[in-house]
């Protein structure tokens, strides 16, 4: 009985592992390593109340990952960019803090798509 206890426990925690994003927190120069077909999540700080929202410029490879969506969390925990890594390759990421056309900060995410 605890045996099945035991592996229904594992199972849970592998279920609720898989369906999570792995967090990319490394800016440039650092280069982050990400499987292909694993989901990850870039997190920045945003305050709505400032009128500065976060923007992914598209100028990135999409053959290396895919932009599958943004969630906001309130103004404590700012946004996440979630992403998924596809075919082998590197890309740069670019993200904008503007306000209409005034931007007051700019973050790159170097990011590789490799078996690592």
């Amino acid at each position: 009985m605890k045996n099945k206890i035991a592996i229904v426990i594992a199972l849970l925690g592998l279920l609720t592992c898989s369906c999570r994003y792995r967090q990319v927190k490394d800016e440039s120069p650092a280069v982050n390593t990400v499987k292909p077909g694993e989901k990850f999540r870039i997190n920045l700080p945003e305050n709505h109340t400032t009128g500065y929202t976060w923007q992914l410029s598209q100028d990135y490879d999409n053959t290396v990952l895919t932009q599958m969506n943004e969630v906001w969390h309130g103004n404590e925990k700012g946004v996440d960019f979630n992403l998924l890594g596809g075919a082998a390759g590197q890309t740069t990421l670019t993200f904008v803090n503007r306000k209409y056309t005034d931007t007051s900060d700019v973050k790159h995410f170097i990011v590789k798509i490799g078996a690592n």
